[in-house]
């Protein structure tokens, strides 16, 4: 094989890099449904319910988003503000090696490790004694993580953040005393950085059968992603059925959201390897490969949020105790590929291999008196992921969820609620070898997770 002929495979090899690279980075927010990345939309009493029960809860504001159909039952005015912060953790055990088989250099961090602040409000007002308004902001999607970029598992990923804001306005509507429903719309804004380090000499090596050009981890090139979508927009609608004075049911759907992101790509390394990619288009005119400027260009992905549906039970034993019960599924099998484009050229299109996921949960509350609520719940979160798409950046496993709270009536129209709830989370296996043009590097192990949730809540009925 002469010298032409192998500058030719090293470009083709890190203009493919490029493109799988990059929508590897965009496939991250629908690797993982269950609590790292998708959000429960709860207030604190609900985080220590171990999200049980929705929004079934007497004159609870969430209902303007999760389901308005219990809206429709308030007795006033209420407006609510929650402070919540989630911490994950992941720690790697295990290995990675280059394409040669030699371990990669850098150190083994906890890519999260860190509370990640986000607010959910709302406001709700009856019309007349069948109509209820409402509003809310809400955060359904959120989470940040980041490691060294000298990590060792740097060509799988180094920086995550992505998040959701979704603005709504719904309807609740009393047809009884013992049936109501509830439609709502929203418009959800989203923005995402996705960072990972490509290695082209290990690809190189790799397509040429041995490292002549260079050695594998001897020339990364950092690649940033930035995408935002202003806003997608969606629907929800519910139900609730009172049965008897004691028990109330709940059903919600929130439909799909239909949304492309759209940014910019940056590339930052070795001029040499940047110049080659801009010569791979030249070099190859026949090859199909898109031309990419190694100094940044467009980038764009469909990114769709699952549809998901929600049944829940509320039972009030007596005055004092309360005990809620809730079914969530998430329509995650319907995300079956990502396809990444750029100046209306598709660069890659990749399968993925996603479970619908559940959740199910069980809490409530026991009133000591008219000023103090105890709460608590458990739960069981299922993961969408699997050992095949599994990485680094959302390292995720089911989940068992304990929570537990307390509520404060500090005034006639004040109240002030905190919940925290630890989620074991299951080891979380991964066995990837790196796509050829990502550098054929490969991790064996497992990830160590756990998470705590801390949540605050202000209400204020007028």
């Amino acid at each position: 094989m002469n010298r032409q002929t192998l500058h030719r495979f090293t470009r083709l090899g890190t203009q493919a890099s490029l493109a799988l690279a990059v929508a590897a980075a965009l496939t991250l927010p629908l690797s993982a449904e269950a609590g790292s990345f998708k959000l429960p939309t709860d207030n604190a009493a609900g985080w220590a319910r171990a999200n049980a029960g929705g929004s079934l809860f007497a004159n609870d504001p969430t209902a303007v988003y999760n389901n308005p159909a219990a809206m429709a039952f308030f007795d006033g005015p209420v407006l609510q503000l929650t402070g919540t912060a989630i911490r994950p953790s992941a720690k790697f055990e295990g290995e990675f090696r280059d394409q040669q088989g030699n371990p990669t250099t850098g150190n083994n961090p906890d890519g999260f490790g860190k509370f990640i602040p986000f607010p959910n409000m709302a406001f709700a007002a009856p019309v007349n004694d069948h109509l209820v308004l409402g509003a809310s902001v809400t955060v359904p999607y959120g989470l940040v993580s980041e490691y060294n970029p000298t990590w060792q598992g740097r060509y799988f990923g180094t920086k995550t953040s992505v998040q959701s804001i979704a603005m709504s306005f719904s309807a609740g509507f009393k047809v009884n005393d013992q049936f109501s429903i509830g439609v709502g719309i929203l418009g959800q804004r989203t923005k995402a950085q996705l960072n990972t380090m490509l290695d082209p000499y290990g690809s190189a090596a790799g397509l040429i059968g041995a490292p002549i050009l260079g050695a594998p981890q001897s020339g990364d090139v950092q690649l940033n992603v930035d995408v935002k979508k202003k806003f997608a927009f969606g629907y929800f609608a519910g139900f609730e059925f009172k049965p008897t004075a004691q028990d109330s049911i709940g059903f919600s759907y929130h439909s799909k959201i239909k949304q492309t992101l759209s940014g910019n790509y940056a590339m930052y390394g070795s001029q040499a390897s940047k110049d080659l990619i801009a010569l791979a288009p030249i070099a190859f005119p026949n090859a199909g490969l898109p031309a990419l400027n190694p100094d940044g260009d467009k980038a764009s992905a469909v990114f769709n949020m699952p549809a998901f549906a929600n049944l829940d039970w509320l039972h009030a034993f007596n005055d004092r105790f309360s005990l809620a019960a809730s079914v969530k599924w998430t329509d995650w099998s319907d995300f079956k590929k990502l396809t990444l484009t750029s100046n209306g050229e598709t660069l890659v299109s990749l399968p993925q291999g996603y479970k619908d996921a559940w959740v199910y949960s069980i809490g409530g509350d026991y009133k000591l008196n008219s000023q103090w609520t105890l709460r608590a719940g458990v739960g069981y979160d299922e993961t969408p992921s699997n050992i095949i798409s599994r990485d680094p950046r959302i390292p995720d496993g089911s989940r068992r969820l304990l929570g537990m709270g307390v509520g404060y009536q500090a005034t006639d129209h004040l109240a002030i609620d905190f919940g925290y709830q630890h989620q074991f989370v299951s080891d979380a296996r991964v066995k990837l070898t790196n796509q050829p043009a990502l550098g054929y590097g490969t991790m064996d192990g497992k990830f160590k997770d756990h998470g705590d949730v801390l949540s605050f809540t202000g209400t204020y009925r007028f």
